[in-house]
């Protein structure tokens, strides 16, 4: 039960999407859009929220507007797409971990995208300290796993943080009837011979570059 505000912070591109799925299936939810020039800050935002349930934001607006969003009392914040907060020194990293809340919730399907401090940075969000600072964890995980492989690690950190994952596969049988049938669409690129010369250099030099490459790396 909803006592207090959820703050949800997604991508600019779906707040909308953000509000009609609540309006479609939690109708019963008040939910606030905080957005766009007339959006209120400092006290009267704390005002406004205190009757809603849910308040829907972007990561540009969670950076910009810290200082107002830092004085309300959230139950709980949601990140949506939080890949956003891969970067540990971004303005909006640092946001998001330092609003207080009563639970935090990361949803991404990319939580490692090219390094493992990225995947840090999540958790510190979601629990912090839990893999202790940045340096530590770019001395114990990061570089053993990425540099050199070391399986030991590698499973070491996967069984540390799978209690706090909950994973979904489209084959999942709880899901997959609420999923659309895939769309394929064929579109070809007629290139010309310098973009053709181009390309096949391009190809070769990733496949040697994957031949290569050992451990995680080679899975990325």
């Amino acid at each position: 039960m909803l006592v207090k505000p959820v703050l949800i912070v997604c991508p600019t591109s779906v707040l909308s999407n953000w509000g009609h799925e609540i309006n479609k299936f939690a109708p019963q939810l008040k939910t606030l859009l905080h957005h766009g020039d007339r959006r209120k800050k400092g006290q009267p935002l704390v005002k406004q929220v205190k009757d809603q349930q849910i308040v829907l934001t972007s990561y540009a607006l969670l950076q910009r507007d810290f200082s107002s969003l830092k004085l309300v009392d959230w139950q709980g914040i949601v990140l949506d797409e939080a890949q956003n907060i891969k970067n540990p020194q971004a303005k909006q990293s640092q946001a998001a971990r330092q609003l207080p809340a009563g639970f935090r919730i990361a949803l991404t399907g990319t939580p490692v995208e090219n390094r493992l401090t990225e995947l840090w940075s999540i958790l510190e969000f979601l629990n912090p300290g839990f893999l202790g600072n940045q340096s530590f964890f770019q001395r114990r995980f990061a570089n053993p796993i990425e540099k050199f492989g070391d399986r030991q690690s590698l499973l070491i950190l996967r069984n540390l943080v799978r209690p706090f994952i909950l994973r979904r596969l489209k084959t999942d049988q709880t899901i997959i009837q609420d999923l659309p049938e895939k769309q394929e669409m064929t579109v070809f690129c007629d290139l010309s011979q310098e973009q053709a010369s181009l390309y096949q250099q391009l190809v070769e030099e990733s496949l040697t570059a994957i031949a290569d490459s050992e451990g995680i790396q080679r899975h990325a």
